[in-house]
């Protein structure tokens, strides 16, 4: 099971190289955003935030183009009858690519947070550490969540640009508006913003909490309301096949 996600890391690893635009936009909006933090964080609580932020908005996008293509490309290319019949049951299946596209997500994941310590050293800590912890662990559940919506579309590709949208301006706040940082805690980036933020053990145990429990219920509730319409279609690709989509 370790050398087959390793496996699937290598592949995701050239499908971005593959989209070498994306990837240059990528490394250059990662560039650009850490260097902005550099220069205008004023204390490093604000600078673990623009950092946390930094991150998550970039690697967004990363996940995104890997779940419209988890389970699209298997349709498109018929090999989807490969992954059925293999060892690895689906729901494992999509878990450990999720993971994968959130380890390769690793340069603009890890290089805000890296200007964050070049700006205040003191914020090497368990603290930012558990904060990169739980920007991979969302980002995952991202890629496995937005892969069980995107598959549910003959061209997931026109919905990529909605869901960004909607993970950006809910989870994140791109645009405050009043009552934002409330609703923004119905995504599990609000509640890495919040434990970020937060200024006792108190506050930090409820926001992590908080994480984690709306991760598991968004994931859970997707994963019963989705699967079943997932593997209808894998059942006409076995029975019809791929041609007849």
């Amino acid at each position: 099971m370790f050398k087959f996600a390793l496996f699937l890391i290598r592949v995701q690893w050239i499908d971005r190289l593959a989209t070498s635009s994306f990837l240059i936009g990528i490394t250059i909006q990662t560039a650009l955003l850490a260097l902005a933090l550099y220069q205008t964080a004023q204390t490093p609580a604000e600078a673990l935030v623009l950092a946390a932020r930094a991150a998550l908005m970039t690697c967004t996008a990363i996940v995104l183009l890997s779940a419209m293509s988890s389970v699209q490309n298997e349709f498109r290319y018929g090999t989807i009858e490969k992954v059925v019949l293999g060892a690895v049951p689906i729901s494992t299946l999509l878990l450990i690519r999720s993971a994968a596209s959130a380890v390769v997500s690793s340069p603009a994941i890890v290089v805000p947070f890296l200007a964050a310590y070049a700006r205040f050293p003191g914020l090497v800590g368990p603290r930012s550490l558990l904060v990169i912890l739980m920007a991979y662990v969302s980002l995952m559940a991202v890629c496995y969540q937005s892969t069980l919506v995107l598959c549910q579309f003959k061209a997931p590709i026109g919905v990529v640009a909605w869901l960004r949208l909607g993970l950006l301006f809910i989870g994140l706040s791109v645009l405050p508006f009043a009552g934002s940082e409330l609703v923004s805690l119905v995504l599990p980036t609000g509640w890495i913003l919040r434990f970020v933020a937060a200024t006792g053990p108190q506050a930090a145990a409820v926001a992590f909490a908080g994480f984690l429990a709306v991760t598991a219920a968004w994931t859970g509730l997707l994963w019963k309301a989705l699967s079943g319409r997932m593997m209808s279609r894998i059942e006409e690709s076995l029975t019809d096949g791929a041609e007849t989509r």
